[in-house]
C-alpha cells in the first residue's frame, strides 16, 4: 500500500504576519532534527503552500518533515518533491483519514514528534516554546498551542469530556438552538480565556507536541478512525502512558478549522464523524466518570478558570 518517496528506515513498534514575520532560517546540517512533523494531507494543495511556508520560515530549530500523502487526486505529491525536496514523502494509495498519521509517527527519530494539520500554520516562536515547556517540564507529555483563526479571533482549542449527544447538538437544526448552551459551553470551556497555561483534559488535534517516547507507549495511532476524536483519544492515550497535558497560552498556531460537518450535515464525512463520536464513546464508556472527574480535578488544580483578559478581540467557538 505504501510506497516511499526515500528510504524507509526501520519502523518502531492574524493574520499574514504570522507567515511573513519569520525566524532566521536554520542552515541545513547545523544540528540534528529535536522535532518530526507530519502532515497528513487529500488533495489540499493550497493549504499546503501556506502550512509549508510557516514551517520553513517560522520553526526556528531543525525540524525532520513528513507529508503523508492519502491518494491525492492534484498535484500535491509533484509539487512537494519540487517545491519543498526538505519534506520526506509518504505516498499512500488510498484515503485513511486521520489514520494516515501513523504512518509518520512510525518513522519519527527525534526526542518530540508534533502532529499538525494541513490547515495550520506555525507562527514564529511557537516551536520553540512548545519544545521549551516540555523540557523544562518532565512530567508534560503533550502540549497544544493558543489556536486562532484567520482573522486573529480566538480558537477555543481545550476541551472537557463531550457530552453523549454533542454531534447532534451542535449540528443544524438543533445546533441553531443549543450551540450557545450551557452544556456545550461547558465542553469548549468557554469560561477559560485561553490566557494562561494549564493542564487540560484535552487539546484539539490541530497541533500536539509530544514525547516521541510516550508514543511508543501508547501504541500505534488508531487505523479504525478516518475523522475526528482522534484528539481526544490520543491525549488520554499520551496521559495514560505517564505524561500531563498542557495547553500553552504563550504558542500560537493559525488554524482555518473547515468544520466541513457542521456546513454540510447530511454527507459522508458527517457520517463519518458520527460514526468516530459512537466507537470513542463505546472505548471511553467505562471510564466516563472518571475522564469527567478528571477535568474537575484539573480545574480545580488550575486555581479556578482563567479569567485573566489577554486583550484579545471577539471569540469564536
Amino acid at each position: 500500500m505504501v510506497n516511499w518517496f526515500r528510504n524507509r528506515l526501520p519502523s518502531r513498534q492574524g493574520p499574514a504576519d504570522l507567515l511573513t514575520d519569520s525566524a532566521a532560517l536554520i542552515p541545513p546540517a547545523v544540528a540534528a532534527p529535536q522535532v518530526t512533523i507530519v502532515v497528513v494531507a487529500n488533495s489540499v494543495r493550497q493549504e499546503l503552500e501556506r502550512c509549508f511556508a510557516s514551517i520553513k520560515r517560522n520553526a526556528g530549530l531543525p525540524v525532520d518533515t513528513i507529508l503523508v500523502d492519502n491518494a491525492s487526486l492534484d498535484d500535491t505529491r509533484n509539487w512537494i518533491r519540487s517545491a519543498h525536496p526538505e519534506v520526506r514523502l509518504i505516498e499512500l494509495d488510498r484515503n485513511l483519514g486521520v489514520a494516515a498519521r501513523d504512518y509518520g509517527l512510525r518513522e519519527s527519530r527525534t526526542p518530540y514528534t508534533m502532529f499538525l494539520d494541513s490547515d495550520a500554520a506555525l507562527a514564529p516562536g511557537t516551536l520553540p516554546s512548545l519544545v521549551e515547556a516540555l523540557e523544562r517540564n518532565p512530567g508534560w507529555g503533550l502540549v497544544g498551542p493558543r489556536l486562532e483563526y484567520d482573522d486573529g479571533t480566538l480558537q477555543r482549542s481545550c476541551r472537557r469530556f463531550p457530552p453523549l449527544m454533542l454531534p447532534l447538538l451542535r449540528r443544524p437544526p438543533l445546533g441553531w438552538l443549543f450551540e450557545d448552551s450551557r452544556v456545550i459551553r461547558r465542553h469548549l470551556m468557554a469560561d477559560f480565556d485561553h490566557a494562561s497555561t494549564r493542564a487540560v483534559l484535552y487539546v484539539l488535534g490541530a497541533c500536539q507536541l509530544f514525547r516521541t517516547a510516550l508514543a511508543d507507549v501508547a501504541g500505534p495511532f488508531d487505523q479504525r478512525v478516518f475523522l475526528g476524536w482522534d484528539d481526544a483519544d490520543w491525549c488520554f492515550r499520551i496521559r495514560d502512558a505517564g505524561g500531563e497535558v498542557v495547553f500553552v497560552a504563550e504558542a500560537t498556531v493559525l488554524h482555518s478549522y473547515r468544520r466541513q460537518t457542521r456546513r454540510r450535515p447530511i454527507s459522508r464525512a458527517a457520517l463519518r464523524q458520527l460514526a468516530a463520536f459512537a466507537y470513542f464513546q463505546r472505548l471511553y464508556w467505562r471510564r466516563r466518570k472518571e475522564l469527567k472527574g478528571l477535568s474537575e480535578e484539573l480545574d480545580r488544580a488550575s486555581g479556578g478558570i482563567g479569567q485573566r483578559s489577554r486583550g484579545t478581540r471577539s471569540v469564536a467557538v
